[in-house]
């Protein structure tokens, strides 16, 4: 029984592409990225050990952490609010049997993360396994792996809501894997955030998985040390599981309240197109409020990115400006990407799917106003969300903005913002699911700012990764924000390949689009 139910939910995240790719595609997708950032030379003469054999491990851990916490984390508080698990529930199959299928199917997720990477580094990589320390990293990734799942189970026991445990599970992990030696593998924090890394799970994890691979140490690669500190989470976090978790969530009162505050939206006066617009954006920024794994990234992310990198690496220089001016270029342009290109993508899909855009063309509302309405609410946030930034670098590091430095930024932010909600409508129409939206859109986002001066991981890129961050618009959107904000002169070239991006995404929806209509993928 447990193995059927392992098989439906591995099924299950098979099937969903926003889970698969930040389970197994994001780590393998950073690796790469990393390994062509940073290089693969010997790290030390007369061997055949190279940089990635340190690079793999950490990425398997962050693939077994996110598998094991955060997609577990998800897909059950998913099935809680759906009432899935409450049905499951009242029928034959025993409680732990449903349990034990979701931790299998995590676990099985984990091992196959495991594979790939470890699989793509020894063969283009040259990271070799030791073999004689091989039980005891088997050992290690297993008894990893059932810490974060039962902390997953912890973390839906204690969140009542599906997008919190979202914000949680994807937001605490990455946070987490800043300070953890994962993303910024031996940065020099300062000594308390050092201390907070210590105190959690994940670094610990990393660091007896990267050592028993690590063929220049001796032993047999355990390090019970390492070992006890995951023991010790993974018991709590059973626990707490066991003592606070429930199969459905009280919500009745808050359904209640949602349709009482939609009954009032729109009502009274006449409709104008100013009154139309600005009841799309009120309902929007509610949307977003309720969404706090969309509102993180969106505007907690850059601020937290920008303070932690600014923090480890202070003193440090980016394209000849203080590494502060450099990171509130970067994390303004992130956030024009993904409240232009990301958001306004899974919003409208998302409608498409559950058939509110079909039911909205039965009423007054107008199409553009609908339109007009995620559009503006991208514009409202990336500003707000920009001023949060610029106070942050200016009362935090010293960065000094001048009058010049933010009529520039309004400007990229308008021509940005026209420019990715023209690509994501493209996408829109070119696609199906909303999860094949967040797929796509997701999965040519980041990469592309790991190449756009955005993500900058250290070292030169290879000459086609450069090619390819200069043909596509964010690097030239991000030089034009760095750009304003250095006092240099304007960027002409980069604004001209940002607004010819805009005119040909633009030049396509309106031919694509009537295909579009035809097949009711908009309506």
């Amino acid at each position: 029984m447990i193995g059927r139910l392992v098989r439906h939910e591995t099924l299950s995240f098979v099937r969903t592409p926003m889970a698969a790719f930040f389970t197994v595609a994001m780590p393998l997708l950073m690796t790469v990225i990393i390994g062509a950032a940073v290089g693969n030379q010997v790290v030390q003469p007369g061997t055949d050990v190279r940089v990635m054999q340190f690079v793999v491990p950490v990425m398997a851990v962050f693939g077994v952490a996110q598998g094991c916490f955060g997609t577990l984390a998800i897909r059950l508080a998913d099935l809680r609010d759906r009432g899935w698990l409450k049905r499951l529930h009242g029928t034959p199959v025993p409680a732990s049997a449903v349990l034990a299928g979701l931790a299998g199917a995590s676990l099985a997720v984990a091992a196959t993360t495991v594979a790939v990477l470890l699989t793509v580094g020894t063969v283009f990589y040259g990271t070799q396994l030791v073999w004689r320390t091989l039980p005891a990293l088997l050992l290690t990734l297993l008894i990893g792996a059932a810490c974060f799942t039962a902390l997953g189970f912890a973390v839906v026991a204690l969140v009542r809501n599906a997008a919190a445990v979202q914000l949680l599970g994807t937001g605490l992990l990455l946070a987490l894997a800043f300070i953890s030696d994962v993303i910024l593998v031996g940065a020099r924090l300062p000594a308390w955030l050092d201390a907070v890394g210590w105190a959690f799970p994940l670094r610990h994890f990393a660091h007896a998985v990267r050592d028993a691979m690590n063929p220049f140490l001796a032993g047999p690669g355990l390090y019970p040390d390492h070992l006890a500190v995951l023991v010790v989470w993974g018991i709590g976090g059973a626990a707490l599981a066991l003592w606070r978790f429930r199969w459905e969530r009280p919500q009745a009162r808050t359904q209640n309240l949602r349709k009482a505050r939609e009954q009032r939206v729109m009502l009274g006066g006449r409709s104008t197109p100013r009154r139309l617009v600005a009841g799309q954006v009120g309902h929007a920024l509610v949307r977003l409020r309720r969404d706090l794994s969309t509102a993180f990234f969106t505007v907690i992310l850059p601020l937290l990115l920008l303070a932690l990198i600014s923090l480890i690496f202070a003193g440090s220089r980016v394209s000849g400006v203080p590494l502060p001016v450099f990171m509130l270029a970067a994390m303004i342009t992130y956030t024009i990407g993904v409240a232009s290109y990301v958001n306004i993508p899974e919003t409208i899909a998302g409608d498409r799917e559950r058939g509110v855009l079909k039911r909205l063309a039965g009423t007054p509302l107008p199409r553009w106003a609908y339109h007009a309405g995620n559009l503006a609410t991208a514009l409202l946030v990336t500003a707000v969300t920009a001023v949060l930034l610029t106070l942050l670098a200016a009362f935090g590091y010293g960065v000094a903005i001048g009058p010049g430095a933010v009529a520039g930024m309004l400007a990229a932010i308008l021509l940005g913002t026209a420019c990715f909600t023209a690509l994501g409508a493209l996408v829109v129409t070119l696609t199906g699911k909303q999860q094949t939206v967040n797929a796509v859109t997701l999965g040519t986002f980041l990469p592309l700012a790991f190449v756009s001066d955005v993500f900058v991981i250290g070292g030169e890129l290879p000459a086609v990764l450069t090619v390819v961050g200069d043909v596509f618009p964010l690097k030239h959107l991000s030089h034009t924000v760095l750009d304003t904000l250095a006092g240099r002169p304007w960027p002409w070239a980069d604004l001209a390949v940002v607004t010819l991006w805009t005119l040909g995404a633009t030049a396509a929806l309106a031919l694509v689009c009537p295909s579009g209509l035809r097949r009711g993928r908009l309506s």
